[in-house]
């Protein structure tokens, strides 16, 4: 029996947990547009071929546009996209600390955080100097933030239109 409640939790603190910032934010901004596209197909499968089609950007405004999340999610998810695309694009980036409390804090804003995960991360990262120091002394780490956004976002795919 798993510790974890879904495969998406699991994917995520496995491949997140012992990985780099730059891997991990790569593998969570994956599962989030994994999670788009099932949202897109629920609400509308003939949308698949458009939808795969879009920069990810793209993806989240149309998703916005439909209803299909509501503004503060997709504000959140641009705002995660934009640093996955400071990764790709700024060789050898790293966020600071305040940009990530802001990233963390917007999510926190806008996601349910059922765990309390956002919560537990923005009190361990504001302790500390860096999220492997958080990750270290707390026990939570990047893995915490894209799973809040992983609960919701499986339930937006979910839900009847």
């Amino acid at each position: 029996m798993s510790l974890y409640n879904n495969e998406y939790e699991e994917f995520l603190f496995h491949r997140i947990e012992d990985s780099d910032l730059l891997t991990g934010f790569v593998i969570g901004h994956l599962v989030i547009e994994h999670l788009l596209e099932e949202v897109i197909l629920n609400y509308d499968s003939k949308l698949k071929d458009h939808f795969l089609s879009l920069s990810h950007n793209r993806k989240i405004t149309l998703i916005n546009s439909l209803g299909l999340v509501p503004d503060g999610v997709a504000s959140c998810l641009q705002s995660i996209n934009k640093m996955r695309n400071r990764f790709a694009h700024q060789l050898g980036y790293e966020p600071n600390k305040g940009e990530l409390l802001n990233l963390i804090s917007k999510c926190k804003d806008n996601f349910s955080d059922l765990s309390d995960g956002l919560e537990q991360l923005q009190r361990a990262l504001s302790e500390t100097d860096s999220l492997v120091e958080a990750q270290g002394k707390h026990g939570v780490g990047l893995a915490d933030l894209f799973i809040q956004v992983v609960y919701d976002l499986e339930a937006y795919a979910n839900k009847e239109v």
